[in-house]
């Protein structure tokens, strides 16, 4: 049912962007720095890298609706606490399948400058967790996630450069104490 919504989704942004000759489609790189590492009253985040890339299409004018496709890596040290002074460390990657459903203005500042400000969300599927001694999994981290997501791209010729603020809806560990994760993240792309 999923891949038929996204399907449709997707082919009526197509159709009416080619009715309209109002289109972009990009390739992005990104990288995620954490805002927020205690993840748990015992987990605590304490390294992250990230990369995130992804192909979007967009349709529009003035303001587009954005739709995409994108892989996302976490390589994350987690520090447990055992409750008796002592921790134990583990790193776990964890991959996710990254949709991103948004609102892009499109400001020109110069003729080759323009400022792109977005809002949106992005849906994250675990897609899959490595063994690690944390015991950390499927079952026990949150497998879909629904971020908050906003920021701004500058736009040179076909180059982007952007900054963005990511909010889960969810808590890392379901059924723990612990903050909601927050990312902000840089990237570069191209655009046509």
């Amino acid at each position: 049912m999923r891949r038929l919504f996204l399907f449709l989704l997707f082919g009526t942004f197509w159709i009416a962007a080619g009715a309209q000759n109002w289109y972009q489609v990009g390739f992005r790189v990104t990288t995620q720095i954490p805002l927020v590492r205690a993840y748990s009253n015992v987990d605590y985040l304490s390294n992250l890298r990230t990369p995130h890339f992804g192909v979007y299409f967009r349709a529009g004018k003035y303001v587009y609706g954005e739709i995409g496709l994108g892989y996302q890596y976490f390589k994350s040290r987690f520090d447990v606490s055992n409750g008796d002074g002592t921790k134990t460390s583990d790193l776990v990657e964890t991959r996710y399948l990254v949709i991103p459903i948004k609102a892009v203005g499109d400001v020109e500042i110069t003729k080759k400058i323009r400022f792109m400000p977005h809002v949106g969300i992005l849906y994250q599927p675990l897609l899959k967790v490595t063994e690690n001694i944390l015991g950390y999994d499927k079952t026990n981290i949150e497998s879909q996630w629904v971020l908050f997501t906003t920021g701004f791209d500058f736009r040179f010729g076909f180059i982007t450069l952007g900054a963005d603020y990511r909010y889960s809806f969810q808590k890392y560990f379901p059924g723990k104490d612990g903050r909601n994760p927050q990312y902000a993240g840089i990237s570069v792309g191209v655009i046509f």
